[in-house]
C-alpha cells in the first residue's frame, strides 16, 4: 500500500514542480530586480506607485508554504538540496526590497525634496542593515538542507 501512496506522492511533487514552483523560481531574481527599477521610477517621477513587491510576497508565500506543508509536494526539496537555501534566501531579499519600497512610498507622499532625499537616504540604510543582518543570520545559522547534510565542519 506504501508503493502506489510514494509513487502518486512523487507524481505530484513532479506536477507541482513543473507548473507551479518552476515558474517562483524563475521569479524571485526577477521580482526583486523589478523592486530596483521600481525604486528608480519614484525617484525620476517624484511620486508615490504602488508597491507590488506585497502582493508577490503573498503570492510566493502561499506557494512555497504549500510546497514546505504538504509532505508529498516537500519531496522536491529532497530531490534538489540547493533549492531550499535558493527560496529562503531570495523570499527574505523580496521581503527586504518590499520594505524599501514601502519606506520610499512614504516618503514620496509629500512633495518635499527634503523628505524625498531624507527617505531615500533611510531607505539606502535600511537594505543595508537587513541585509547585514541577514548575512549574519546566515553566517551563525546555516541555511539546512532538506534532505541532505549541510557540510558543517
Amino acid at each position: 500500500m506504501s508503493k502506489p501512496k510514494g509513487f502518486f506522492g512523487s507524481v505530484a511533487a513532479l506536477v507541482y514542480f513543473l507548473t507551479v514552483m518552476w515558474w517562483v523560481l524563475l521569479l524571485l531574481p526577477f521580482v526583486v530586480l523589478m523592486l530596483f527599477t521600481d525604486i528608480g521610477v519614484i525617484r525620476s517621477s517624484g511620486f508615490s506607485t504602488v508597491n507590488t513587491g506585497i502582493s508577490f510576497i503573498a503570492i510566493f508565500g502561499l506557494l512555497l508554504g504549500l510546497s514546505l506543508l504538504i509532505p508529498a509536494f516537500r519531496k522536491m526539496y529532497y530531490k534538489l538540496p540547493w533549492l531550499f537555501p535558493y527560496v529562503k534566501i531570495m523570499y527574505l531579499n523580496l521581503i527586504i526590497m518590499s520594505i524599501a519600497v514601502a519606506l520610499l512610498n512614504y516618503g514620496y507622499e509629500v512633495q518635499n525634496p527634503a523628505r524625498h532625499t531624507l527617505f531615500f537616504i533611510l531607505m539606502i540604510i535600511q537594505i543595508i542593515i537587513f541585509r547585514l543582518l541577514m548575512s549574519l543570520y546566515f553566517s551563525r545559522n546555516r541555511v539546512p538542507y532538506i534532505g541532505g547534510n549541510s557540510d558543517e565542519q
